[in-house]
Order: structure tokens, then C-alpha cells, then sequence
């Protein structure tokens, strides 16, 4: 029944906002919020009243703006890493109950082990890494080792060492929550949007991993909770919904740009200047542009991290593509739309 009465108000919002655009910014954006998802609530709301002063076509309808295509990610196969798997005899398994290692490598050998994650295995790794390290750095543990044996433990430990950069790469290809991230979503940012800080610490948490593995930290990494990384990635959303605001709002500006270059200079000039002005300043300015700069914000952080994340690897280029470089477009949309109202005001005269 709540939600039902809950629909009934926002339908009711809805009704409002077309026959009383004239109460006032306030409600208005109120209304907006509840009809319309962000960003293009506060587009349509803008263009809308752009419309009303300059008097010329626009935009015809935001929520139907193509977005630049983007290129799809790379099939999972074609970025998997094949990692030749490391094999001891059985009655040398036996004995490494000395190097208390028999119990982690029977949970890798059983079958839940077997279709472990790649945040679990990258995971169990480091833990065999640790304790293989530990015990042959340890002449009361390893002098009860057969040579036979020591000599395997080492090369293992030698190869699980090389192996270790392709396991951390098959995580950054393979893990779900990381590919939905990558792959985008229909959604903009919401005005109050939450999980930033969230999503900077998980990243920033798998680039401390990441320098664990190639100092050869072990124990560090091994610290690091991945899946309290991922989980934290996945509950915000925040880098699937960036790329919409993004490339929709590149793409309105790219569009609303090249429509006002074609107003004549006479006919901007006969608009009532306090209007004018009142729209730069409490929309343009008050609401549009703070809230870009919000969003820019939120990509520039999110995107050092990522950069840094992918670093040298294959879907670095996916994320140029589908962030950093809408983000330089918009940026550079926002600059001509500033030489817009720039070129409004000289109806004023020298300033």
C-alpha cells in the first residue's frame, strides 16, 4: 500500500510540474527528481528553459541522445592466461604437514577448490606462497624435508612466484563485478549519489595489491581482503554509472553547442537580460555546471586508480575509451558552452 501511494504522489508530482512551471526553481527540481532520472532530469529541466528565452529548437528529447558507441570488452577468453599448474606426488604431499602445507593443499585439491573464483585463487596463492616461503626459509622446518623434496618445494615455489603477475592479470580480465564495472550501465549519477570514498579505497586497496605482488610481499597481500574490495565496487556502482553521465552529457553539449552556433547574434540580444542572467546563474552555473564539476571529480579519481590498476594491461584501453576519453570530450563541450553565454553577454556591451 506505501507503494502504491507512493507512485500515486509522484504521478501527482509529475501532473504539477506541467501546469506550474512557473512556481519557481525550487519545486521545480523537486518534481524533476521524482519524473525523471539524473542526469537527464537536469538537461531537459535546462534546455527547457533555454528554450524559453532564446526561442529556437533544441535538443528534441534528452533521454533519446545516442551515446557514443563504444567498442565492446574483450571476450574473457581471449584475455585469459593459461597458468600450468603446479603437481607433487602423493606420498611427498604427506610429508609437508611439516611445512603446514598439507591442509591448504588438500582444500585446493577438493572439489569447491576446483571452481574456486579468481579472487580466491589469486587469494590461495599468496597463502601457499607464504607458508612455502616461510617453511623453506626455515632450517628447522626444512632439514626435515627429504632433498628430493626440498629441490620440488623450491622449483614450485620458484614457479608460483613467476606465475603470480598472471593470476593477479586473470583477476583484472576475468572477475565479474570488474567487467560489469567496465562494461557501463544505463544510469547516470544520481544528485546523491554515495560510494565514493568506498570505491577509492577498494581500488586503491587492489593497487596496494598489486604493489604487494611485485615487490614479492607476501604476507602484505595476503592481508588484503579482495572480496571486500570487489563487494565494495559492487554495491556502489559508481564506475558502471559514470560512464553514462559521461557520454550523455558529452553528447547533449555536443548537440545543444551546435544548435545555439546557429542563433543569429540580434536574435540572442533580444532576450530580457535579467532573464538571461537569472538562468546563468541559479541553472547554468548553480545547478549545472556544479553538478559537472561533481562528476568530474568523481571521474578524475576514479580513473587515476583505474589507470593505474590496468596499468599494462589489455582492457587499459577499454577504460581510456569509455572514461577518460568522454571525460576530456565533455570537458571540452563544457568550454564552447561557456564561449556560448560569453558571446550572449556581449549584448551588453564591454564588461
Amino acid at each position: 500500500m506505501a507503494a502504491g501511494n507512493r507512485q500515486s504522489r509522484i504521478k501527482a508530482l509529475c501532473f504539477i510540474k506541467r501546469l506550474s512551471r512557473h512556481l519557481g526553481t525550487v519545486l521545480t527540481g523537486v518534481v524533476l527528481s521524482a519524473c525523471q532520472p539524473h542526469p537527464e532530469t537536469m538537461f531537459s529541466d535546462y534546455q527547457a528553459r533555454l528554450q524559453r528565452v532564446v526561442a529556437v529548437p533544441l535538443v528534441a528529447d534528452v533521454t533519446q541522445l545516442s551515446k557514443t558507441a563504444v567498442t565492446p570488452l574483450p571476450d574473457i577468453r581471449t584475455l585469459s592466461l593459461v597458468i600450468p599448474a603446479a603437481t607433487i606426488d602423493l606420498t611427498d604431499m604427506l610429508a609437508l604437514d611439516i611445512c603446514d602445507l598439507e591442509t591448504l593443499i588438500a582444500e585446493r585439491n577438493n572439489s569447491l577448490g576446483k571452481v574456486q573464483t579468481d579472487a580466491a585463487m589469486l587469494q590461495y596463492e599468496l597463502k601457499l606462497l607464504l607458508k612455502l616461503g616461510n617453511c623453506l626459509k626455515s632450517p628447522a622446518l626444512v632439514n626435515q624435508l627429504a632433498p628430493e623434496l626440498k629441490t620440488t618445494l623450491q622449483q614450485i615455489y620458484q614457479q608460483k612466484q613467476q606465475q603470480l603477475p598472471a593470476v593477479f592479470a586473470n583477476l583484472l580480465s576475468r572477475d565479474q563485478t570488474l567487467r560489469q564495472q567496465l562494461g557501463g550501465s544505463q544510469r547516470g549519477i544520481a544528485a546523491d549519489q554515495s560510494g565514493l570514498a568506498e570505491s577509492i579505497q577498494a581500488l586503491k586497496q587492489l593497487n596496494l595489491l598489486r604493489q604487494h605482488i611485485e615487490k614479492q610481499d607476501y604476507l602484505a597481500a595476503s592481508n588484503i581482503q579482495i572480496n571486500s574490495a570487489l563487494g565494495a565496487l559492487y554495491q556502489s556502482q559508481l564506475i558502471a554509472d559514470l560512464q553514462h553521465s559521461l557520454r550523455l552529457s558529452e553528447q547533449f553539449f555536443a548537440t545543444l553547442n551546435a544548435l545555439l552556433a546557429q542563433v543569429p547574434q540580434k536574435d540572442l540580444c533580444q532576450a530580457d537580460s535579467s532573464v538571461r542572467e537569472n538562468l546563468l546563474s541559479q541553472i547554468f552555473i548553480g545547478r549545472v555546471q556544479a553538478d559537472l564539476a561533481r562528476v568530474d571529480g568523481i571521474a578524475t579519481e576514479l580513473i587515476a586508480e583505474l589507470l593505474q590498476l590496468y596499468q599494462q594491461h589489455p582492457l587499459q584501453p577499454a577504460i581510456q575509451q569509455r572514461l577518460q576519453t568522454p571525460q576530456l570530450q565533455l570537458q571540452q563541450q563544457l568550454r564552447e558552452h561557456v564561449a556560448f553565454w560569453q558571446r550572449w553577454r556581449q549584448c551588453d556591451g564591454p564588461r
